[in-house]
């Protein structure tokens, strides 16, 4: 501003009209100025910055990367890098054997057991369990308010999901699609990346537009259950119903499997050989006959497995029984809820959601108002509880005859193995930001592309064993679904989070540099599934998944060319990572 003359008549003396002040709250920076600090005041940067602690689950990497590691020592630093990567694949590792041992075999039963197809089983059933861990991990990013991030990775999972998961799933074998579902849900997909990004647009979310975007959903799956209602009374239903495979793809006789008599003849088994074979991990076979790496791979998911085996029971029609082992059932029941009580009152967690008492309710975790007393009364609670219940269950329940609740239980291992593997995502998700914050990654490419493959794991382990299993209707439905359900579930809960947050019924909103670009994308290759479809008279060919390849190739150059700033992003003005912490800075005008 220009200074203002003193006028020669009055006693006035020359002053400035204030300016913004350029000094920054140091809890206010983004992580990544990290890199604008000398080595030797980066770990005081990142202990002040709240930012860098807002990944942090259990162990907070940053602190361990610029604090007990020294930057400025390279080869010390590059040789802790090499250990996060190795630790990210032990868990995606640990990830991948809980999706393929439990997860999926639990899925297959309850959908099943409840006379679900294919599709319905895949938008929803295995929908929501992919789906929690990625919509509760997304409300850490409540308390500041960005959902730019939020945002970006909601569109650009959906991008990985539309794309190469569903290309995945076509590659490993063509198929017939029916179009009951699948095209309602394509033309959900369609609205819903333009509805939403017409909403973000005006950067005011009210309550009416949330609505808006739950309501969305309801009919979506109200169309979905009409249509497939439809179908079942053309008699129809039959061609998509699920029929139980082995791992092999092999059909099972799930009435043969309903009793112990395949365990070992026709003699009877004994209480603590019917443990001995839900404890077991593998066949003996499988060992002798594997190659090395899969014996090396046998024996390191041996404790995975044991651990696994004493929080949640197996579901599995290939299995005697289908799973059912009253023992270890019961030492799950006594187990698990002590496991869900300690990490949802860990301290890292209430990092997290450190939410005030209306959001507690809203996402059942009130753990923060709670002393160590009550805490300690709740556990007391619990296992009182589940000691009642083992009580009946050894009374009432039988040894050699699964109990009528046994489709409840399945559902226990559905979302328990979700919850388990939501705990693993996490630290791994922790991971990879702080490796992009290493790598200089801007927060918009970061959330779009790295963030969205690592949310995903979960998904690209479940859907590829799918199609292998022989159901790839199943996991292509899932592909489609869970964009939907993301998207409008995902933001509907952040948002009604944050009104509760801020006390208001309007929250301002940003859908950032690459949310209008995902958008696009979402949009295109929405639209490619449905021409494709049509026009191939509804089979899924490898050509259709060339073109999905091909498409999310160019959506990832495209991001890399804005991110090294190449070429000009499509509504980006090149800001950096601080624009978002600027614009929270009241202006001198606001002020007034």
């Amino acid at each position: 501003m220009f200074p203002t003359v003193a006028d020669p008549l009055q006693n006035l003396t020359t002053h400035y009209e204030a300016h913004q002040n350029i000094f920054v709250s140091l809890q206010a920076q983004p992580c990544s100025n990290v890199h604008s600090v000398l080595e030797d005041e980066r770990c005081l940067f990142v202990r002040e910055t709240e930012e860098c602690r807002e990944s942090m689950h259990y162990i907070d990497y940053m602190h361990f990367m610029y604090c007990t590691i020294e930057s400025s020592n390279f080869a010390l630093f590059t040789s802790a890098i090499v250990a996060l990567l190795l630790f990210a694949v032990c868990l995606g590792t640990v990830i991948h054997q809980l999706c393929v041992n439990r997860y999926v075999d639990s899925v297959l039963y309850v959908a099943k057991a409840w006379r679900l197809n294919e599709y319905i089983a895949g938008v929803t059933l295995l929908t929501y369990g992919n789906g929690l861990a990625q919509v509760l991990s997304e409300l850490k990013h409540h308390k500041s308010g960005d959902t730019e991030l939020i945002y970006n990775q909601y569109l650009g999972t959906a991008v990985y999901q539309v794309s190469i998961l569903a290309a995945l799933v076509i590659w490993l074998g063509s198929f017939a699609i029916y179009p009951e579902v699948i095209v309602p849900n394509i033309i959900s997909l369609l609205i819903v990346s333009v509805l939403v990004e017409e909403l973000m647009y005006d950067e005011q979310i009210g309550i009416f537009q949330t609505i808006i975007l739950g309501m969305l959903y309801v009919a979506f799956l109200g169309a979905l259950y009409a249509v497939s209602l439809a179908m079942d009374r053309e008699g129809n239903r039959s061609r998509s119903q699920i029929e139980i495979r082995d791992t092999g793809g092999k059909l099972v006789d799930i009435k043969l499997t309903a009793t112990v008599s395949n365990v070992e003849g026709d003699r009877r088994v004994t209480r603590l050989e019917r443990i001995w074979h839900g404890v077991r991990t593998f066949q003996s076979e499988d060992f002798c006959n594997g190659s090395w790496y899969s014996k090396l791979y046998l024996i390191w998911s041996i404790p995975v497995e044991m651990l696994t085996v004493l929080l949640l029971p197996k579901v599995n029609y290939a299995l005697p029984l289908h799973g059912w082992n009253k023992c270890l059932f019961v030492i799950n029941l006594n187990l698990f809820p002590l496991l869900l009580i300690c990490t949802a009152t860990g301290k890292k967690l209430r990092h997290i959601f450190h939410l005030s008492w209306p959001c507690y309710l809203i996402v059942l975790l009130s753990v923060d108002m709670l002393s160590s007393t009550d805490l300690g009364w709740i556990c007391v609670g619990s296992v009182v509880t589940t000691s009642c219940l083992s009580v009946i269950i050894c009374v009432a329940a039988s040894d050699d005859r699964k109990p009528s609740c046994f489709n409840c239980i399945g559902l226990f291992t559905i979302f328990g193995t979700s919850y388990l593997i939501m705990l693993l995502s996490y630290e791994l998700i922790a991971i990879l930001e702080t490796l992009s914050i290493i790598a200089n990654i801007s927060s918009a490419s970061f959330a779009i592309t790295i963030l969205a493959w690592g949310s995903c794991w979960i998904d690209l382990v479940t859907l590829r064993t799918l199609a292998i299993r022989g159901y790839p209707r199943l996991a292509f439905a899932a592909c489609l679904g869970a964009p939907v359900f993301n998207i409008l579930i995902g933001l509907c809960t952040v948002f009604c989070i944050q009104m509760i947050r801020t006390n208001s019924a309007t929250i301002h909103v940003r859908d950032g540099t690459s949310g209008p670009t995902c958008a696009v994308y979402l949009f295109i290759m929405s639209l490619t599934i449905l021409l494709s479809v049509l026009f191939t008279r509804f089979q899924a060919r490898k050509s259709l998944a060339f073109s999905m390849t091909i498409l999310y190739v160019t959506f990832l150059t495209y991001v890399v060319l804005c991110e090294l700033e190449i070429i000009h992003g499509y509504g980006t003005d090149h800001n950096d990572d601080g624009e978002y912490f600027q614009d929270q800075v009241t202006h001198h005008g606001k002020a007034k």
